[in-house]
């Protein structure tokens, strides 16, 4: 019986470690491109501006 409780705690932990981990990547991933749109949207700001007549 233990033995088999050992077992399955394993592969709980496992299933656990791999599930938090894609979770972990996941996030990263978001906040990498939020950053990437953040930058991108001030870029076009600048560009905008800098395309403007002057005294507008």
């Amino acid at each position: 019986m233990l033995l088999a409780a050992s077992e399955a705690f394993s592969k709980d932990v496992g299933l656990i470690a791999t599930f938090g981990g894609i979770g972990v990547i996941v996030n990263i991933i978001l906040v990498y491109i939020a950053v990437q749109i953040r930058g991108e949207r001030r870029q076009n700001q600048e560009y905008l501006a800098s395309r403007q007549p002057p005294g507008s």
